[in-house]
């Protein structure tokens, strides 16, 4: 089995077109009915839902991915696919509650009480949320109650921002033992959790890495421009969506995500005409499905350009 395995996964990562991956779903749901522990393969079935454009289907998978590295205590893997999950559907409580569990194990409070005010601002009626947060609040006095007077600079980087110290320091003292070679899914998640925390220089190490594994070039080829684009870099972040749409057969949805992602870079750097013919673009691959918003957009990029 392990051989016929391998063979599969093996012809499933040169197949990019819709007929193709829908094979490959089968094969590899198959797979994992024979051994529902292969997470290896389930997270390679998640990443094709997700290429196919299926995100209910692919979200299931990566939630029961987080299942699993959670009783494995694989924490740091499962707050990146949690991270990752959330960046598909910022809207998604449940995955908040995850998240929110994980920093509290390991002491993070501080980031465990952004979780609890996300879903706040989601759902201002959630009272297990409301609870939590209080709870958090109330330890948090009582710290300040202790401690006062006696509050360094350092003591108060740490709490204001624990993402960028504590949590840094604990993917930098694991990651080594939590990551084998190849293993670019876990890399590339890691990648979108850095991103999230805002730690891009930390982020693009990540996908630069993760950029080795052919299936996952487009994701990246994105979060990269994304991450340049947010550092000011305009430059380096066209060139590297440039790149993403010169990969063969990608999907509607890929090419109306990356020439959003285009026009968004050429108008924050004040390109205005070529934000434009990317914005048109999105337009036409999303035809009767564009937004009122969407739509307003453009015509402000066209009042733009005949003032100009």
């Amino acid at each position: 089995m392990a051989r016929e395995k391998d063979r599969i996964i093996e012809r499933a990562q040169k197949i990019s077109h819709k007929k193709g991956l829908k094979k490959v779903i089968k094969e590899y749901q198959r797979i994992i009915e024979e051994d529902p522990t292969d997470f290896k393969t389930r997270i390679k079935l998640g990443d094709t839902y997700l290429r196919r454009g299926d995100l209910t289907k692919a979200i299931k998978e990566y939630f029961q991915i987080g299942e699993y590295y959670i009783k494995e205590e694989l924490d740091l893997k499962a707050i990146a696919i949690y991270k990752k999950i959330l960046v598909l559907n910022p809207s998604m409580i449940e995955a908040y509650y995850k998240l929110t569990n994980l920093y509290k194990r390991r002491g993070l409070f501080g980031e465990a009480k952004i979780q609890y005010q996300k879903i706040l601002a989601i759902d201002p009626k959630e009272r297990k949320a409301k609870e939590g947060l209080r709870q958090l609040e109330n330890k948090e006095v009582q710290r300040s109650h202790h401690e006062q007077g006696e509050t360094t600079a350092e003591d108060y980087i740490r709490e204001r921002d624990p993402v960028r110290n504590a949590i840094l320091q604990e993917l930098q003292r694991q990651l080594s033992s939590q990551l084998r070679n190849g293993d670019y899914q876990t890399h590339y998640h890691l990648g979108i959790a850095f991103k999230e925390m805002g730690l891009l220089d930390k982020a693009i190490e990540e996908f630069k890495i993760a950029i080795m594994d052919q299936n996952l070039e487009f994701d990246v080829y994105v979060m990269m421009g994304i991450c340049h684009r947010e550092m000011g870099g305009y430059d380096e972040a066209i060139e590297y969506l440039k790149k993403g749409l010169k990969i063969k057969n990608l999907t509607n949805k890929q090419y109306e995500h990356i020439y959003n992602q285009l026009g968004l870079t050429f108008e924050e750097c004040g390109q205005t005409k070529n934000a434009l013919d990317a914005f048109n673009k999105v337009n036409k691959l999303r035809g009767a499905n564009s937004s009122a918003e969407f739509q307003s957009k453009v015509e402000k990029l066209k009042e733009q350009l005949r003032e100009g």
